[in-house]
């Protein structure tokens, strides 16, 4: 409260005996914005000496002060709004000294202004300047006490929050929001070092990153390997917001090398143990920026991607291409044509797809997808048009350009040759930096087919991998519409089609959890449920059970071994199973996601085999449930791919190794040599459960009963092969109840060394199906194969 009082007191001080200065000033100066860039684009004038900025292009531009994209340096020098073609906006500088600036839609257009003061300044006290310091000196108590409440260590990550939920859904290149991201950034960082990183997130241009990777090597590099592991953190594998935290200390790694050592700061980037080419991009992007200009050559447009090349191979040359247009553009003024040219007169590959990539980037940050697909045809080769056009929609994306979602398809349906792989690209940023999409789902016209229609609106979901809790919407649009019986009914149809296959188990959780809120009847739910979409029916039934039950701790654990009643009380085994499996996940649900609390749920069950059916249900939920997609468990680290089997006690071990072999098929992006490899290095005792669900993983991942043969067949040896193939049909018996067609069809198909394995199994899952053996053997001896017929039997 001192400080303040010693502040107002100085502000009024100053206040009363401060004039405003009038000068005799040299003529006015154009500056034309044009294709090229500022002309000129060093100017000197005097101080309050207009400065024009003519637009002589083809498109709106915008001179502004730095730093992009606040303008924070010397905010009074911005427009404040795009200036048409044509037209132009005046400027007095009354501050002396060099500023420099750029154009806000196109910041590798840069300038220099340069404001001297001059003699003969005359006094003169006016009203108008008394005003204009009061609102200065507001704004600086304002930034004064905002930066006093954030310099409270305890206040850093509840000032982030708050921060976040004030500029909900602005880009960060208003009201200094980037700036004080960065701010709060750097105190994270400062009152809890790397495991604050978490709080940070991709809002507002990634400042709360910079902040907290430009704080963190302020000294010296011996936190790099820390740092690494901290962006790790962030997401599962190298996704969007690990790759640009990454790219972070590529830019934190030059800066502290003083962007003088380009060999020093690329070397630093290669002790990183994974995302290297992340931080060879943020590299070589600060050397663009703050390199001095004596480090480039301007006969050499190629510099230094060509030298970094013959010294180390290609290893560097995609980062620095991705680089090389900006610099082009705003070191050595070229347009857009010139660089183009120079991008096609590389010898290296990966440097001219970065470079193609570059110019999309730069044509985006116009916000217009229309210039992106007119610069993009220039090029004239289609290979690198459709680079820089996919490169461009996806930045749109990235950056939130107003409108992104709605431009950025607009530029991948203009080419049409890459569209698809176009809209790929945009959907994959959609999801990994969290962008939300608008999606119209529209109800069923007369006369229109009906399972065309239930694709269709389901593919909406499929294509942007059901980010936003879009099945959950879709779930809520056919309910309404269809009911849950017929809707199981029409996906139960359409199950053979990739769309529904993927994620229809997600939705059939959503719909029963909505019967249920109708009937508030377990039984009347379960008499419109069955195996389709691997029995979510019976999995959301439970949810909703628990949820409207609304127990305390006491009261549930006393309730819940009740619920499922006893085997006797089904018609199929499978069906109790289901029951008991379910509570795991409905557990789960009712505890957002506590894994120990669920777990201790399922052990208030007496019998051992149910106890440990009801963990499938939870470890299920926390490797790799769909219906917590968009916030992952907190007993998932994207660092520790083992946890939390290894940190579990032993009676959980075997069932937790099973589930934790679907989250490593999620961040190996099904990539089921990695997933093997992974399994191979757990306990020996539990390898099997791990190989084990590689094969259930295959029906959920693929409806292709070749494809599971293939993905089975890369398992290190013959008795790995067997447990995937029995996977297999152990996941067949649950996701598709009576079907012995499909399970004899996949048995016929697997190398010979293999069928006893996938036979036996059928005999074993036939009796999930009846308690009664000789309908189970029924069930074997429609196996054309008396030798399969006899493996099948003798697991009865």
């Amino acid at each position: 409260m001192l400080k303040l009082t010693y502040l107002f007191t100085f502000v009024f001080f100053f206040l009363g005996a401060t004039g405003a200065f009038v000068y005799a000033h040299s003529q006015p100066q154009v500056i034309e914005m044009t294709s090229s860039g500022f002309t000129p684009a060093s100017v000197t004038i005097d101080q309050d000496t207009a400065i024009i900025f003519l637009n002589k292009d083809l498109r709106v531009r915008w001179p502004a002060s730095n730093i992009h994209p606040t303008h924070g340096i010397y905010p009074e020098f911005d427009p404040k709004r795009p200036i048409e073609p044509g037209k132009s906006w005046s400027f007095k500088p009354k501050k002396a000294g060099e500023w420099k600036y750029h154009d806000h839609l196109l910041p590798h257009i840069r300038g220099s202004l340069k404001v001297t003061s001059e003699d003969g300044l005359v006094q003169e006290k006016t009203s108008a300047w008394l005003e204009k310091i009061k609102e200065l000196v507001g704004q600086f108590i304002a930034k004064f006490k905002s930066s006093f409440s954030l310099s409270k260590k305890e206040d850093a990550q509840k000032k982030w929050e708050n921060l976040k939920q004030k500029y909900k859904g602005q880009a960060g290149s208003s009201d200094d929001i980037h700036d004080q991201a960065h701010l709060t950034g750097s105190l994270l960082y400062k009152e809890k070092g790397f495991s604050g990183i978490g709080i940070c997130s991709a809002e507002f241009a990634f400042g709360c990153f910079h902040g907290f990777l430009d704080e963190a090597f302020k000294k010296d590099l011996s936190k790099l390997n820390e740092a690494q592991a901290a962006c790790s953190k962030l997401s599962p594998g190298l996704t969007g917001p690990v790759a640009s935290c990454i790219h972070g200390i590529g830019h934190g790694v030059a800066s502290f090398h003083g962007t003088s050592d380009l060999k020093a700061s690329l070397a630093s980037c290669r002790k990183l143990t994974s995302g290297g080419e992340y931080c060879f991009d943020g590299v070589f992007m600060e050397y663009v920026r703050s390199a001095p200009d004596d480090f480039f050559k301007k006969d050499d447009p190629l510099y230094p991607c060509n030298k970094v090349e013959a010294e180390f191979g290609p290893t560097y040359s995609f980062s620095c291409g991705r680089n090389q247009p900006p610099l082009l553009m705003s070191r050595f003024k070229m347009g857009f044509d010139e660089v183009v040219g120079v991008c096609l007169t590389s010898p290296s590959k990966p440097f001219k797809e970065a470079c193609f990539d570059a110019l999309g980037f730069s044509l985006a940050a116009s916000g217009d997808g229309q210039q992106i697909i007119q610069g993009c045809r220039k090029i004239k080769v289609l290979e690198y048009v459709l680079r820089c056009a996919k490169a461009g929609a996806g930045e749109l994306v990235f950056q939130e350009a107003p409108g992104w979602q709605e431009k950025s398809e607009a530029v991948c349906n203009a080419i049409l040759e890459g569209r698809d792989d176009c809209l790929k690209h945009v959907d994959k940023l959609i999801l990994e930096y969290g962008r939300k999409k608008k999606l119209n789902f529209t109800p069923i016209q007369n006369n229109e087919d009906l399972n065309l229609y239930v694709r269709r609106e389901i593919k909406k979901c499929y294509d942007m991998a059901g980010s936003g809790g879009c099945y959950k919407d879709v779930a809520k649009l056919l309910y309404d519409q269809f009911g849950l019986s017929k809707t199981l009914n029409i996906l139960k149809t359409n199950e053979g089609h990739q769309e529904v296959y993927a994620r229809c188990h997600e939705v059939t959780h959503y719909l029963s959890r909505q019967e249920y809120e109708k009937q508030k009847s377990i039984s009347k739910v379960y008499a419109q449920c069955d195996s389709t979409c691997h029995g979510g029916c019976y999995h959301g039934t439970l949810e909703a059970y628990l949820k409207e039950k609304n127990l305390d701790d006491a009261g549930l654990a006393n309730h819940f071994p009740t619920v499922c009643g006893k085997p006797q009380d089904y018609q199929k085994p499978l069906e109790f199973n289901e029951c008991l499996h379910g509570m795991g996940h409905a557990a789960m649900f009712v505890t957002d996601l506590e894994l120990m609390e669920s777990l201790r749920l399922c052990d208030t069950i007496s019998d051992q085999a149910q106890k440990e059916r009801c963990y499938t249900g939870v470890f299920m939920e926390n490797s790799s449930s769909s219906t917590s997609f968009d916030h992952q468990s907190k007993y998932i680290k994207a660092d520790d791919p083992f946890y939390p089997c290894n940190s579990l006690e032993e009676k959980y071990q075997k069932l937790c190794w099973q589930y934790q072999s679907s989250y490593f098929s999620i961040i190996s992006n099904q990539n089921w040599l990695k997933v093997a490899d992974m399994c191979l290095q757990i306990p020996a005792r539990y390898q099997d459960f791990c190989f084990l669900t590689i094969g259930t993983n295959q029906v959920g991942y693929t409806p292709s009963l070749q494809i599971m043969k293939q993905d089975c067949d890369l398992m290190p040896n013959e008795h790995f092969q067997n447990i995937c193939v029995q996977g297999v049909i152990s996941s067949f018996t649950y996701r598709f109840v009576g079907d012995t067609g499909r399970m004899i069809e996949f048995c016929q198909m697997v190398e010979p060394k293999n069928k006893e394995a996938c036979f036996n199994q059928m005999g074993t899952s036939f009796m999930d199906w009846t308690t009664e053996k000789e309908i189970a053997m029924q069930n074997c001896s429609k196996i054309p194969d008396p030798q399969g017929v006899s493996w099948c039997v003798s697991a009865i």
